[in-house]
């Protein structure tokens, strides 16, 4: 059995209405996703901003309450967890912010910011014992015991985002989403971090659920690519598939986005940008998500959604153009 089943999951936002006395509405921001997710594996999820990675993210950890679908956590709805045990229960999965500064309280040490979530996972921990398992967590993410005393300002954007990952592992949890934990990072330290995270897989045999827009780093993190478009998945297969050969025109946009390191054929490329605007989720199209900015786009496209559907090899796509197994 999976870690980790999402099925056909929505999750949108209240907003208010639109006249002076209206009711608020739902707007929908993820819509049908489905994945499951394997202890030790990591899902990368890609996407450019404001394509609802992050909202998902956050559903899946009961933040942002979904408006349909399921979360099977070890085969359990989380919808049905009353939510006190929900609260001891997020000590198996816990999360990784983007901006590190921003996540610790500046009026806390570092021990103490890291040592905080064990009053709600095992308040019946002592003292001692809290602070001990406060460096040990220290110890693991490369942090010795003189940085316990230090307080946010104290350190460098590595080291705050090293102490948000000794907080998320406090806990022994056995999943910890990563939203965008290396792109507030200069990129040396990013590959710090990166590396830091694959050995704590190792050792800890963890599931990650790793969002990014940095396609190069889903390549060396992520088992699986799952890519998101105006919160839909378009694109769903095994790294080495996809890196090999994205299937899907918005997959496709995206990989020749990615700046090439050598400086002559950078300069020689043309055109790399993604054309046109993306589409406001108050108005989203009634065909494909990508239609309007993809150089494939037929009439089809812009009234009939493909479905996402299976192909050869454990991929699936969502495109018109591309032929599925069923």
């Amino acid at each position: 059995m999976p870690l980790l089943e999402v099925r056909r999951l929505d999750v949108g936002y209240l907003i208010p209405g639109e006249g002076l006395f209206a009711r608020p509405r739902r707007l929908p921001i993820v819509h049908d996703v489905s994945f499951d997710l394997d202890p030790g594996r990591t899902l990368g999820i890609v996407g450019e901003s404001g394509c609802g990675k992050s909202t998902l993210g956050r559903a899946l950890l009961r933040l942002n309450p979904p408006s349909g679908g399921e979360v099977l956590w070890r085969g359990t709805d989380l919808a049905t967890v009353p939510a006190r045990a929900l609260r001891r229960q997020r000590a198996e999965f816990q999360i990784i912010f983007q901006d590190p500064l921003a996540a610790l309280d500046p009026r806390m040490t570092v021990l103490a910011s890291v040592t905080r979530p064990l009053a709600t996972f095992a308040p019946g921990l002592g003292a001692r014992a809290r602070e001990e398992r406060g460096r040990a967590a220290l110890e693991k993410v490369g942090l010795g015991s003189d940085f316990a005393g230090r307080y946010p300002h104290e350190l460098s954007g590595g080291q705050a985002q090293r102490v948000g990952i000794a907080r998320a592992l406090v806990g022994d949890p056995k999943l910890v989403i990563c939203d965008e934990p290396v792109s507030a990072l200069d990129v040396s330290v990013q590959a710090q971090v990166v590396n830091l995270l694959m050995d704590l897989q190792d050792q800890l045999d963890l599931a990650l659920v790793f969002i990014s827009h940095n396609l190069a780093v889903v390549r060396q993190m992520a088992h699986e690519v799952m890519v998101m478009c105006l919160g839909r998945v378009v694109e769903k297969a095994p790294r080495g598939a996809f890196f090999a050969a994205p299937l899907h025109p918005y997959s496709q946009a995206l990989m020749a986005a990615v700046p090439e390191p050598d400086p002559h054929r950078e300069r020689a490329r043309r055109g790399t940008a993604i054309a046109g605007e993306v589409p406001s989720v108050l108005t989203p199209p009634s065909g494909c998500v990508f239609a309007s900015r993809c150089p494939r786009a037929e009439p089809r496209c812009h009234g009939e959604r493909p479905a996402l559907r299976p192909l050869q090899g454990g991929r699936s796509a969502a495109c018109h153009f591309i032929e599925g197994t069923s």
